[in-house]
Order: C-alpha cells, then sequence, then structure tokens
C-alpha cells in the first residue's frame, strides 16, 4: 500500500510541530528524571549519613556502658563476695559522670537481692522470685562470661555474670538510662527507632511505626529501601550496633514529597497541553504564510497543465522562488509565442506536428520538477536551493531560442542541468556516465532530444529497483549520429516491449506509453523515416534505446 502524500503546508506544519513541541518535552523530561534521580540520591544519603551518625554516637556511649560493667564484674571477682559498695560507686560516677545522669547500677546476689545500686530502688524484674528464670536473669545464666544487652519491660539493661566454679554468685546490671539514648538520637528531621535484634523498641523520636505491643511494625522489620504501608510510602535504612545486640532505623516519610511530584507533573502536562494548542494554531498560521508562494506556482503549473496559458506568477517573497516565477512567466510566453508562429505555417504539416510533441515536453516536466522540488524542501534546504538553480537553468534553455536544432554541447550542457536535480533527488540511489566523443559536439541535433531518455529511463527503471545506473553514448559512423542511452533498471517483458515497438511506427499514438513514441515522431517529421529510436529491452536486466539521425553542423 503506498504511503500517503499530503501537502507541503502540511509538512511544513508537521515539521514545525515536531521540532517545537518534541524537544521541550524530551528536555523536560530529562529534567525531571534528573531531579528525580538527585532527589532520591540525597535523601537516601542523608538517610544514611544521620545512621552512621547515630550509630557511631551510640556505640561509644554502649561502649563506655560495657567498659564500666566488665570492670565492676572484674572488681567483684577479684575481691570476692565482700567488695562493698565504696569501691564500685567510683567506677560508676567516673564512666556516666560525662553524660549528666548516672542511670541504675545494681550488684544482685543469686537470689535477686541487692548488694549494690547506685539510685534508692531496684525494679521488680531484677528482684522478684518469678523473674529468676526469665528476662534479664535468663540472659545471665545463658551467658556466662559474657556482657550483653537485654531490653525487658522498656528497660536497656547491660548484665553480666560473675561466675566461680560454674556457679553465678554476683549480676551485675546496668539500666541506662533512656536520655542519654534520646540525646544519641537527637534532632533528626526523619523518625529514628532503636530497637534490639527482635524488633522491641527502646527508643524513638516518633510514637508511631510500632504495632500495639512495643514492636517495630512488620513491614519495617529489617527492611532497607522503598516500603508502602496503606498510602503512606517510606524510605527505611537500618544498621545494626555491632556485638551490642541493637539495631537502629532511619525511616523517611517521603508520602508529600511524591504528592508534590505528582503535582508537578500534572501543572507540566498542563503546561504542554497549552502550549501544544498554542503551538497547532501558529504554525496553522504560520505554514499558510511561508506556503502561500508555493501554493501559487503549484496552482499556475496545473493550468497550464490544462492547458490554460494566460496565467502568470508575480513572486517577491524571496529571490529563489522570483526566480521560477520569472522564468515560468519568459517560458509561458515563449510557447505561446511559439504556437503563433506554428498557426502561421500550418500549411506545414510535419513542422507543425514538431512544434506540437515538443510543447508537451515543458509543461510536463515543469510539474514534475516543482513537485520534487516540493518535497526536497523539508529535507535537505541547499539541495532545495540547487535544484531550483538547476530548473532554471532548465527552463532558460527551453525558451532562449526557438531553434529546432542545438549542437551537441549545448543539449549535454542542459543535460547536466536535469542529472543534477536526479542526483540530489536520488543520492546514492542513483548513477550515471556520459560518454560523446569530442568530434560530434559542434554537431546539430533536436533540441531536448537526450533529456527525455534519461526521464524515460528514471521513471521505469527504478520499478522495484533500490539503484539504477545510466550511461549515456554518443558517436559518428560515417554520416551518422548514434545516441545509446542504457539502464540497468526493472526492464520490461517481452509482451510490452513488442507493443511500444509497434506503436512506434504508427502515424497517432495507440497506447499510454507517449514519451519514446513523441521521441520517435519528432525525429521522423524532422528527419524523414530512415531516421528514428530502437529499443531493446530485457525484464530484470534493463532497457537500451538507441536513436540515429543524419549528421550535419
Amino acid at each position: 500500500m503506498s504511503k500517503e502524500i499530503v501537502s507541503f503546508r502540511e509538512n511544513i506544519k508537521r515539521t514545525f510541530i515536531r521540532f517545537a513541541l518534541l524537544p521541550v518535552i524530551f528536555i523536560a523530561a530529562v529534567v525531571f528524571i534528573l531531579f528525580v534521580f538527585f532527589w532520591n540520591m540525597f535523601m537516601v544519603a542523608g538517610n544514611r549519613k544521620d545512621n552512621e551518625q547515630i550509630n557511631e554516637k551510640l556505640g561509644a556511649v554502649m561502649d563506655n556502658y560495657y567498659e564500666m560493667v566488665d570492670t565492676a564484674a572484674e572488681l567483684i571477682s577479684e575481691n570476692g563476695p565482700a567488695i562493698t559498695g565504696n569501691k564500685i560507686y567510683p567506677i560508676v560516677y567516673d564512666k556516666t559522670a560525662e553524660y549528666g545522669e548516672m542511670g541504675n547500677f545494681i550488684v544482685l546476689s543469686s537470689d535477686g537481692q541487692v548488694l549494690f545500686s547506685s539510685k534508692d530502688h531496684a525494679p521488680s524484674f531484677l528482684t522478684g522470685k518469678e523473674y529468676l528464670n526469665w528476662g534479664v536473669w535468663r540472659k545471665l545464666k545463658d551467658s556466662e562470661g559474657i556482657t550483653d544487652a537485654v531490653l525487658f519491660e522498656n528497660n536497656l539493661c547491660i548484665a553480666k555474670g560473675v561466675y566461680k566454679n560454674g556457679n553465678l554468685i554476683r549480676a551485675i546490671v546496668y539500666i541506662v538510662p533512656g536520655e542519654v539514648i534520646s540525646s544519641a538520637i537527637g534532632d533528626r528531621n526523619r523518625y529514628v527507632l532503636v530497637t534490639d535484634k527482635n524488633g522491641w523498641v527502646y527508643a524513638s523520636n516518633t510514637r508511631g511505626l510500632r504495632d500495639d505491643f512495643g514492636q517495630i511494625e512488620d513491614i519495617l522489620y529489617a527492611r532497607v529501601g522503598y516500603v508502602r504501608n496503606a498510602n503512606i510510602v517510606y524510605y527505611s535504612y537500618m544498621t545494626e550496633l555491632e556485638g551490642r545486640n541493637l539495631k537502629i532505623y532511619t525511616i523517611n516519610d517521603i508520602t508529600g514529597n511524591l504528592k508534590m511530584m505528582l503535582f508537578l507533573v500534572a501543572v507540566i502536562v498542563l503546561i504542554f497541553i497549552a502550549i501544544s494548542l498554542i503551538t497547532v494554531k501558529s504554525t496553522e498560521i504560520s505554514s499558510v504564510r511561508l506556503t502561500k508562494d508555493i501554493k501559487k506556482m503549484e496552482d499556475a503549473f496545473e493550468d497550464v497543465q490544462k492547458g490554460n496559458l494566460d496565467v502568470s506568477l508575480d513572486i517577491n517573497s524571496s529571490r529563489e522562488f522570483q526566480t521560477i516565477g520569472n522564468d515560468f512567466n519568459a517560458m509561458l510566453g515563449g510557447l505561446k509565442r511559439q504556437i503563433e508562429q506554428n498557426k502561421e505555417l500550418a500549411q506545414n504539416a510535419a513542422f507543425f506536428q514538431v512544434k506540437q510533441l515538443e510543447s508537451q515536453f515543458n509543461p510536463h516536466f515543469l510539474f514534475n520538477t516543482l513537485d520534487n522540488i516540493r518535497f526536497m524542501a523539508k529535507i535537505d534546504e541547499k539541495a532545495a536551493d540547487k535544484m531550483i538553480v538547476s530548473l532554471s537553468g532548465l527552463l532558460r534553455y527551453s525558451i532562449r531560442e526557438i531553434r529546432e536544432e542545438v549542437t551537441v554541447r549545448e543539449d549535454l550542457d542542459n543535460l547536466q542541468f536535469y542529472l543534477n536535480l536526479l542526483q540530489i533527488r536520488f543520492n546514492k540511489r542513483f548513477a550515471y556516465s556520459i560518454d560523446v566523443s569530442e568530434d560530434i559536439m559542434d554537431c546539430l541535433i533536436p533540441k531536448l532530444l537526450l533529456q527525455p531518455l534519461l526521464e524515460n529511463a528514471v521513471k521505469y527503471g527504478f520499478s522495484g529497483r533500490e539503484k539504477l545506473t545510466v550511461s549515456v553514448k554518443g558517436y559518428q559512423i560515417t554520416n551518422q549520429l548514434i545516441f545509446i542511452c542504457k539502464d540497468d533498471g526493472a526492464g520490461m517483458d517481452e509482451e510490452l516491449l513488442n507493443e511500444i515497438k509497434e506503436n512506434l511506427h504508427e502515424t497517432k499514438n495507440k497506447s499510454s506509453h507517449y514519451g519514446l513514441y513523441n521521441i520517435n515522431r519528432r525525429i521522423n517529421l524532422m528527419y524523414g523515416e530512415s531516421a528514428g529510436l530502437g529499443i531493446a529491452s530485457t525484464k530484470g536486466e534493463g532497457t537500451l534505446i538507441r536513436i540515429v539521425i543524419p549528421k550535419h553542423a
């Protein structure tokens, strides 16, 4: 199915829209993607930096408390059960003074009796008989000689047992002050939670993000990355406090940011809709203004093709189009003068028929060439300009004088203009070679004899072919000039070839293939039946056209 061909004006409009809107849409999309990328990068980096700072600060605090408990355990092991609080208290004071809160340092016997306490009380989960095999006590009995952190009833305890002969004789427990942990968390612009390894929350800067039992929500437990909970989206990062049985979560609520981004997308879309409507309207106006001269030329050439020679082009928008307009007007003037002259020579039937056949070439060729310029203008401005210059050369050649015969050199110079048009139009798909003997350059031949040969080769040779090569040769044999135009194009089947050959001998054209018939008929009328055109063709291999005319200067 052939592609629909739209008007030059419509192509200009589409080009304006494509090059006005697509780059803006592309740039806006890239900017938005970069914005999201860098926002995500800085948000994640800020979150992780906060987590690392809290981890470092809280780790230093816990290391200090662990060292305090280990020192006290070592002192008790060396001095035995008789050690007094006077020796323990300085250790506690030295390790807790910098935090402003001493906390509760407790030494207990194996049956839960308080032997020393830095405060005037000890919690029941340490002294109650029912807890001796549960909670902190269970950790002490399961971890002989190990200092460990235990979160129990929202109390963070650092505990270590003193053993003798494999028996627990003393329990050392330090209840960490919540204010110290809260100070380590500090003021952050994100949620921070400190939990044990099972997810029980000990400290945080928010009341949310935990279940009714005090554990961090399941969807956030041990999660790193983006998490969606109902209509809220979080970014969560988690690290473990090495060797301390604690986890630190830093969590960003990015729901508001996502809503803002969606709002920006909606605003950008509305702006682009408005820009698109304005662009479509403005390009409609601009395309009409910029292509009005093309429309004038198209209408004028269509009128000429229909036989109306009383038209003229008045174009002042650009030098190139003005040249075409002036040459067009001059061409019509020349055609009308030729018609008038042909009327005066009506008694010479052969001469009159020659004029009629020749007049068919110019409007038909000009209309096709302008059509080509229309389509090249949107692809390559320089190429279109070169086509206009070549077209102007062809027009000048056709109207320069009314001689029926020109030299071979003159016709070849004109042929070069036509080849320029073909080379620009088909680029690498078209190749040609010209080989004409120098000794016939000043011989006379019918004007525009060679151009129709190439026109015919291009018109039919490209059918089903990606590339086409055409060669033109010219030489003399005795008193005759021989011109051969050969192509490697589609060729024609035997039935069509025979039809064209038979039609060449008719006095009137009886087929739709008028190009070769007109060339042959013109030569017959000018030089007699001994001169003329011969054709040979093979389907899929190419076509060869041979012209023979008398040599004269």
